[in-house]
């Protein structure tokens, strides 16, 4: 049983909408009805010792600002802004107290650039591995959340930044190379920049149809989107965008640079769709202002079982969908 299908039978059953749920399970926050016009977004996250992190790869303020850009990205692909967080924090022995400051100091930043406050949490000893879990509450004009179900045959894919930079970064730690070449891949990695403004800006722009950040990978992570709006989506390999050393230094790893582009995950950029008759308008009137640039890369079809890659040739690419997934190895 894969990751998502184990989600799927967990959830099974809960509701999508009750009273004062506005949106339940099935999207990367849960949306809760509000005072006065707004809705609360309600997300949280797990980083696991040996999971999602090693220790000797990174300091751990800059393990608690990645922990807390998790949680915040969650709240930028529903296009709202980050206000309260709790942390849960399960503290091995040789970690300690000054441990426990120093990821508390990173998390502190990295939420303080958002606005988002402490307001409580627990913390306890481990005798398996540091665990780091986050809860946020996040805020939106009531009605605006963007979902994953609103993508439409016709309307224009869209990513921000640069794909796959995370997941190279992560195979130049684990080759052990930490060279020039590789600091701006393991940086991304490490301390990646949740897109806040640009996830906002877009939900103020009224174009956008459905969104998700990229955490899982691009092809997983569309296929979501696609999965939620009952539709399929086609996608120009040469058209996702990439940082201009990412084909070498694939290349330098023994790694194929489209893998990694397309399924490689923890890039935390924001997978979007716009309308199909305002995607011109997009294009010439809100891309050019948003705090990051944007690309467009394919096009949503009716076919819900299409999942195609093409390269610039035209040829079809065959790229594993599944992005990561922590139940792949396990067998049934």
């Amino acid at each position: 049983m894969t990751e998502f299908e184990l989600i799927a039978k967990l959830t099974e059953g809960a509701p999508r909408e009750a009273r004062d749920l506005a949106h339940g399970v099935g999207d990367d926050c849960a949306v809760i009805a509000g005072p006065s016009g707004r809705d609360w977004l309600v997300t949280a996250d797990a980083l696991i010792e040996g999971v999602h992190f090693r220790r000797e790869w990174t300091d751990l303020a800059s393990l608690g600002k990645k922990a807390m850009a998790a949680n915040l990205s969650d709240i930028a692909s529903m296009g709202g802004v980050p206000r309260f967080y709790i942390v849960s924090l399960a503290v091995p022995d040789d970690l300690g107290a000054e441990g426990a400051l120093q990821l508390y100091a990173g998390m502190r930043e990295r939420a303080r650039a958002s606005g988002a406050l402490l307001i409580g949490g627990d913390t306890s000893a481990s005798r398996s591995g540091l665990l780091i879990s986050i809860a946020m509450l996040g805020e939106i004009e009531s009605g605006r959340a963007i979902l994953r179900s609103g993508a439409r045959p016709g309307d224009a894919v869209y990513v921000t930044g640069t794909s796959g930079s995370a997941a190279l970064g992560l195979a130049c730690l684990e080759s052990g190379r930490r060279d020039d070449a590789c600091a701006l891949f393991v940086r991304r990695h490490l301390d990646p920049e949740p897109r806040l403004a640009a996830g906002e800006a877009l939900m103020k722009c009224g174009m956008v149809s459905a969104m998700i950040d990229s955490s899982d990978g691009l092809m997983a992570d569309l296929s979501h989107i696609a999965e939620a709006s009952g539709v399929g989506f086609e996608i120009e390999d040469w058209l996702v965008p990439r940082e201009p050393r990412f084909d070498g230094l694939s290349a330098e790893l023994g790694l194929n640079p489209a893998e990694l582009v397309l399924s490689g995950g923890e890039d935390y950029e924001l997978i979007f769709t716009v309308r199909s008759e305002v995607a011109g308008e997009f294009d010439r009137e809100i891309a050019p202002s948003l705090p990051i640039p944007v690309s467009r890369i394919g096009k949503i079809v009716a076919d819900r079982e299409s999942r195609e890659v093409r390269s610039r040739d035209g040829k079809r690419i065959e790229i594993a969908m599944r992005g990561f997934d922590h139940f792949a190895s396990r067998g049934k």
